[in-house]
């Protein structure tokens, strides 16, 4: 999205709000509510907005990173109460305060104010260390037991005698269980 995309109106955004306050209270599964929404809106930059923000939540990014991608439609005000309604599991209740604020300030204008660089996102910046990280660790690994296997495969070594191969198996088998563990410990929404 270019920084000359228009953005949202607050009608707009207080439809979007409305609705999706309605389907969290509903217990309606988050992919669920973001189909719906895509089908209940008329705006195609909303619908892509949407489908972005879907994908995202899909991989395991929390809301508000999601929308903060879109920081000429939403305003860090926006993210903030997104942000703070995931932490405090009351997302349908920040979704109609957020629904009132906008609903207050319908004038057909954005409520966006234009950002320059904006803070850093510490969040954003932990999940791609953390991408990196299990990626590079999991390439490690592969290499350790490849380097193993290989070695067992081209010497004429007792299986159990020489310790050059039995460390590289270790090493690569440590790494792959630790990124196994890693992965399965991280948070999901």
């Amino acid at each position: 999205m270019t920084t000359q995309d228009p953005g949202l109106t607050n009608s707009e955004l207080a439809a979007f709000c409305r609705q999706f306050s309605s389907l969290m209270h509903a217990q309606i599964n988050i992919l669920d509510i973001f189909d719906a929404l895509k089908e209940q809106s008329n705006n195609a930059l909303m619908r892509e907005i949407i489908d972005s923000v879907r994908e995202d939540v899909e991989m395991g990014r929390s809301l508000a990173t999601a929308f903060s991608r879109y920081p000429t439609c939403f305003s860090p005000f926006f993210i903030t109460m997104i942000r703070q309604g995931e932490l405090e599991g009351e997302l349908d209740r920040v979704l109609e305060d957020l629904t009132n604020h906008f609903a207050s300030r319908i004038d057909e204008t954005a409520d966006v104010t234009e950002r320059s660089a904006g803070p850093f996102d510490w969040e954003r910046a932990t999940n791609l260390f953390q991408w990196v990280f299990v990626w590079v660790t999991v390439l490690a690994a592969v290499c350790a037991l490849g380097a193993g296997a290989i070695w067992y495969g081209t010497t004429e070594l007792d299986l159990p005698g020489h310790p050059g191969p039995n460390i590289l198996l270790f090493v690569g088998l440590v790494l792959l269980l630790g990124v196994i563990l890693f992965s399965r410990g991280r948070r999901k929404l």
